[in-house]
Formats: C-alpha cells, structure tokens, sequence
C-alpha cells in the first residue's frame, strides 16, 4: 500500500508543485494577467503544436497500435457527450446548459494529457498516448462546439462551415495530422526513415527541445491564473460539472475498459492515456470557446479553475485504485 501511495505521489506530485508554483507567482510575482495570457498563447500556438508533433512522429509502426482501444476511447467520449446533455436538461439557465454538458466530457488532454501519461507510464507509454491525443484534441474541438452551438442562446450561430474552418485552425489539430501524415508517408518508403530526425538532427533537436518547454509552463500558467472567487453563485452547477468531469466520466469509461480489459488488450502503457483523457480537468480553452459562441463565461472560468484544483485529489484517488489492482 506504501508503496502505491508513493508511486502515486511521484507521478502527480510534480505536476501539482509546478500548478502551486504558478499560483504563488501569480499572486505575488510582479506580471499581470496579460502576461501570462500572452505566455499561453505562445505555448497552444508554438510549443505545444512542436510536443505533439514530436510524439507523434515518434510513433514507429502505427499498426502496432491499438486501435481497436482507440475506438472503444472515442465511444466512451461520445458516450460521456450523451451523459452531458442528460444532465443539461437538469440546469434551469439556458446560458448554462452547454457549459455543463461540455464539462462531461472535455478533458484538458491538451495540457494534461501527455505530462500525465509521460508521468504515469513513463516514455513506453507515450506512443499509445501521442495517437490518443491526436485523436481526442480534434474530436474534443468538434463535440464542443457542436455542443455549446446546440445550446447558445445569444451570440451567432456557427454553420458546418465555419465549425470546419475553426476545427481545421486549431494549431494542434494541425501538429498532430502532419505527424501521422509522415509516420504514414515513412512507412509506405515515400519518405527516409531517417527524414527529420537523422538527416536533421540540430534541427530536430531543437524543435524537440522547445516541444519540452509546453507543458511545464502551461501547468504553470493555469496556476498563475486560477481565480477562486465568483463559486458561491455557482454552487449547483459547478458541483454537478465537477462530478461528471472528476468521477462520472472516469468511472464509466475505465470502469467499462477494466471489465473488457482482456477482448480489448488494454496493458499498463495504454492506461494512463485513459487517465489522462477521462479524468483530468476541464480544458483551458473552454471558457474562451464559451464567450465566443454564447454561454455563461463566469461559470465556464469556474468550472476550469475547481476541477483544475480537485482533480489533483481525484487524479492522485484513481491512481492509486489502479496501481492496486495492477492496471497501472
């Protein structure tokens, strides 16, 4: 039992330090808020894209991946989205409803997903976790507009179109597509094995090297943002979000993966992109994508901000649950 807890903490403890960090800095530090919007805008745009590209084209064989668990994942998020709008029908401000049908199921596998992989199954589960992500982050972008477009009560109104176009404008939807286009491309000989990495390998260094700086300093940034104030207001429709997010959602996805554990060939390297895309918080990008197409903002930011928070204590329960039973 010691010994779970321990590997619990290890895994967790750092990414909960560096988001404490950041909230003692944004507190304290001498930057404003500007700042550190203007830092997290470098990451989505520039180092995060650089990470999950890298992951990506890390993958060496993508038949060696399960797809087959990969598709069971994108039913348990279609299977949470249903789970979100069931509880909608529950919250009486129409502003509100979609913020809480999306907390179902967004994750914040974009700033989450692959340090919490990374640090539950080490680099042997970064393959499965790097394709998880390539899937998940685009698929998160579609099922959340879509959502938030079917509640909006105010603001324009999105046409297939312009949901397209933003999809295809996310800088890590378009990361991860070029990553498996040459993983795609390496394997059928129409590019060297050695193209990027062995042919390029300052270059390809130094792209790697600045992929690392993502997720540190976003987690660092999400600290230095969080805002507790405003939850009182919000009690009932946060505590719903929160339970879908943090126990719901984890529950009935990994709770279904563990029961077909064998049919579906899920190991200790792919059960961590489960962690990650199941029980993490909600996304970071939430709240802007609720002011854009129409909702109650206030409570999207509060939604981030307290399930950012709890999840650290939900992450660090799972965990241990898993690493029991010899799922992790």
């Amino acid at each position: 039992m010691l010994q779970t807890l321990q590997y619990a903490l290890e895994a967790i403890g750092p990414i909960l330090l560096i988001i404490g960090l950041g909230f003692l800095v944004g507190r304290f530090g001498a930057w404003d808020r500007k700042f550190y919007k203007t830092l997290n805008q470098i990451c989505f745009h520039l180092f995060l894209p650089l990470n999950l590209f890298c992951s990506v084209y890390g993958i060496e064989d993508l038949s060696a991946v399960n797809w087959k668990l990969l598709g069971f994942m994108v039913a348990g998020i279609l299977l949470c989205v249903g789970m979100g709008a069931a509880a909608a029908r529950f919250v009486r401000d129409p502003n509100q409803k979609g913020v809480v049908a999306q907390a179902a199921f967004r994750s914040n596998q974009a700033v989450l997903g692959l340090p919490l992989a990374n640090a539950l199954g080490g680099e042997a589960a970064m393959g499965f976790a790097s394709v998880a992500s390539a899937i998940g982050v685009p698929l998160f972008n579609v099922l959340a507009v879509s959502v938030l477009t079917a509640y909006a009560q105010s603001g324009q109104k999105q046409s297939a179109r312009q949901i397209l176009a933003k999809i295809g404008a996310n800088p890590l939807i378009r990361a991860a597509a070029l990553g498996l286009l040459l993983v795609a491309l390496r394997q059928t000989g129409l590019v060297p094995a050695f193209f990027l990495r062995e042919r390029l390998g300052t270059v390809w260094k130094a792209i790697y090297d600045l992929g690392k700086i993502a997720s540190p300093v976003m987690l660092f940034v999400l600290g230095a943002c969080l805002d507790f104030g405003a939850a009182g207001k919000f009690l009932p429709q946060l505590s719903l979000g929160i339970f879908l997010r943090l126990v719901a959602a984890p529950v009935l996805v990994i709770g279904s993966a563990l029961l077909l554990r064998q049919p579906l060939g899920l190991t200790t390297l792919e059960m961590p992109s489960f962690v990650a895309m199941c029980a993490s918080p909600v996304a970071v990008s939430s709240a802007v994508m609720v002011q854009e197409i129409g909702g109650d903002d206030q409570l999207a930011s509060q939604m981030v901000v307290w399930s950012s928070v709890l999840s650290m204590g939900t992450i660090f329960l799972l965990t241990c649950c898993l690493r029991t039973i010899g799922a992790l």
